[in-house]
């Protein structure tokens, strides 16, 4: 990881300004190692808990207890998938990074691959195979006994269209985590993570170990993901024949590699959205946190009203990233999301003019339909329950005024200060460039219910 040294600084220069800034008079001294960089074999191994639950931890243990547990897992997976430099181009050599950059490329391949090969077997994502029978003249026009099945479809719309999406998502998400070289989620990571681990005096606090808790779960959930849908797939791709175009797929060898391949690639597709879908989701839920603890730590008076507005300054800064540099990855995604739940859903309800009837396995294209809507929906929740912290935060001055013994020494100048920049604050998660809140989703969803009672009560479905 590059610019370790970087986020570290800016991690404990944040502890050090805006979070013990004025609590070094009032609380007891806390233990503190010399400054470091992140690199585990620098902090010393007995000061660091595997569940740090007081709030007199070190902060280099702290850190160290972010990286080990939930940054570093997570950035191999992301180098994983080539969206990350496998080594530091500052300090490798040309033939290590001529590896890392093959790596990406290789990545890239297997997804250009995958759509060809989508199109060659005539694979739909949104449904299945699209194949119907056409009749084969004998001895003249007029008589037919024999059937060849032939691939059916808009070939623009139902195989283009998506596929050119799909990649621009990938190419963005590549550029965004690896050319554009941020460090925004570890920083971010840090950031929450110290807030989390320092409650009000004498009271101690699991919150790091619940954080950490939080975010494996939305990592373990996009693995689930992508399981589901590697089953999906496989399902999909051995039940009947399959007939790719320009190969002669007599030959059984040929046929099995091309639909190894096929599986192979189309995997690949998902796993890189999902990395991307779940990195929203995790930024989005650690901006949540960071509101949360910088709003607790103003009401216990553990940091000073002017600190807390700098801290508001710089989430500014991580929500600003959050909505116009990672957001439009996840839209690219998501168009494309919702065009395959769309048709799955009107084909699943017999709605479509040409392919009327489901394949055989109803089972594996509900579940297929689920994924994609899942995928949907995941983001548009995060960004919905991050606003909804948002507008909690422009309350904070009231609350600040309803706890007069708490904050009987805080200057009503102070108060006052607070309760006009809160009020003022205009906070929100964008996704398409439009706030997302729960009452938005909730007037689409109530929609999309009655326009579907509807067309069945039409008999459209």
């Amino acid at each position: 990881m590059h610019n370790d040294n970087v986020s570290y600084g800016s991690a404990s220069d944040l502890l050090d300004s805006h979070v013990l800034g004025n609590e070094k008079h009032q609380e007891p001294a806390m233990e503190r190692s010399t400054r470091s960089n992140l690199d585990g074999n620098s902090v010393d191994i007995g000061e660091i808990t595997e569940s740090p639950d007081t709030e007199y931890m070190s902060t280099s243990a702290i850190l160290h207890y972010c990286k080990s547990k939930i940054l570093v897992p997570y950035l191999k997976l992301l180098t994983i998938m080539g969206l990350r430099p496998v080594v530091d181009v500052s300090n490798s050599s040309k033939c290590a990074i001529f590896l890392s950059h093959f790596h990406s490329a290789q990545i890239a391949v297997f997804m250009i691959a995958g759509y060809i090969l989508q199109y060659m077997a005539c694979f739909r994502r949104d449904r299945s195979f699209c194949y119907k029978l056409v009749p084969l003249a004998l001895s003249s026009p007029l008589e037919y006994d024999t059937y060849k099945q032939v691939c059916y479809g808009n070939v623009t719309l139902v195989y283009i269209g998506p596929s050119v999406l799909h990649f621009l998502g990938f190419a963005y998400a590549l550029y965004l985590f690896r050319v554009s070289d941020n460090e925004q989620l570890q920083n971010l990571m840090e950031r929450v993570f110290l807030l989390s681990s320092y409650a009000p005096q004498g009271m101690p606090t699991n919150k790091p170990k619940r954080l950490l808790r939080m975010l494996w779960v939305f990592i373990i959930l996009g693995v689930l993901w992508m399981c589901l849908s590697l089953c999906s797939v496989n399902f999909m791709i051995t039940q009947g024949d399959i007939m790719f175009k320009w190969v002669n797929t007599r030959s059984r060898d040929v046929s099995m590699a091309l639909r190894v391949l096929l599986v192979a690639c189309t995997v690949i597709h998902d796993m890189v959205q999902a990395t991307a879908i779940t990195s929203y989701c995790l930024q989005a839920q650690l901006l949540q946190a960071h509101l949360m603890f910088l709003k607790e730590r103003l009401l216990h008076r553990t940091i000073t009203p002017l600190h807390w507005m700098r801290e508001i300054s710089e989430f500014r800064k991580l929500l600003k990233y959050l909505n116009e540099e990672l957001a439009p990855a996840v839209c690219l995604f998501t168009l494309v999301n919702v065009s395959w739940a769309a048709s799955g859903a009107l084909w699943l309800c017999g709605a479509d003019r040409v392919d009327v009837t489901a394949g055989p396995l109803l089972a594996v294209s509900a579940l297929n339909l689920a994924l994609w809507l899942t995928a949907v929906v995941a983001p548009f929740v995060q960004a919905a329950r991050l606003t909804s912290e948002c507008r909690k935060t422009q309350s904070v001055g009231h609350e600040l005024c309803v706890r007069p013994f708490l904050h009987q020494d805080t200057s009503q100048e102070d108060i006052i200060t607070v309760l006009m920049f809160a009020s003022t604050l205009r906070l929100q998660a964008k996704l398409f460039h439009c706030p997302i809140a729960g009452r938005y989703i909730c007037g689409l969803l109530t929609i999309a219910i009655v326009v579907l009672l509807c067309l069945g009560m039409c008999h459209y479905l």
